[in-house]
């Protein structure tokens, strides 16, 4: 992570306080909460995931693990709060329905405040980002507390196996495809032509745009 020139210069000067932005992007029940004591609605940042939002005082802000690089990914980052500055009905049923923010993006910046005029330095750096893994509530000696944890999405990242049905989807107006999928499940198998041509060697395959004799 990288501060802004800014941010660096500000660290060697007046009096300064951290703050965390959280964007859990829940479809149920979305999170824009930030640790300052006022409503922070950011814009000409350049991020686009963090301009045009609105983000909410939160006060229950436990801690945020660290965000140690790991061969470049970065490891998973843990959130705890206190749960009774939310609506903790519902945080519940969200908690138990893993459906509804099992893999959910999520985004966290450490951002600087001036404490001399309570404005934020430019600009807001993203500290993670990833999807929602994991999340827990318990009940503690001063009232429920959630922990959040966001990691890589290795799914995405790697992305899925592509296969021959994926080809119309991505080239809409090329029949490839269709006749590798129609070729494949002739009973003589990759051999000769579809509807022309000698069904041994010699025969011409249409491969929608491409022509390739056989």
């Amino acid at each position: 992570m990288t501060l802004t020139v800014e941010m660096n210069n500000t660290l060697t000067g007046g009096v300064i306080t951290p703050v965390w932005i959280v964007r859990l992007d829940i479809p149920t029940d979305p999170f824009y909460a930030w640790t300052g004591s006022a409503i922070f609605a950011p814009t000409g940042t350049g991020d686009t995931a963090l301009d045009g939002y609105t983000f909410e005082p939160l006060d229950g802000l436990v801690g945020i693990s660290d965000a140690v690089e790991d061969g470049g990914i970065g490891s998973a980052l843990t959130m705890t709060a206190m749960a009774d500055g939310l609506n903790e009905e519902l945080l519940r049923q969200i908690v138990r329905d893993k459906r509804a923010w099992q893999g959910k993006p999520a985004w966290i910046w450490l951002a600087l405040l001036n404490n001399d005029d309570a404005t934020v330095i430019p600009n807001p750096v993203r500290y993670k980002t990833g999807v929602l893994t994991q999340m827990s509530l318990q009940d503690g000696q001063e009232g429920g507390v959630v922990s959040i944890t966001v990691d890589v999405d290795t799914g995405a990242a790697a992305g899925r196996t592509m296969r021959v049905r994926d080809h119309n989807r991505l080239f809409s107006d090329d029949t490839f495809g269709n006749f590798v999928q129609k070729l494949e499940n002739r009973p003589t198998g990759f051999k000769g032509s579809i509807g022309t041509g000698s069904e041994g060697r010699g025969g011409r395959y249409d491969f929608g745009q491409y022509n390739i004799l056989g």
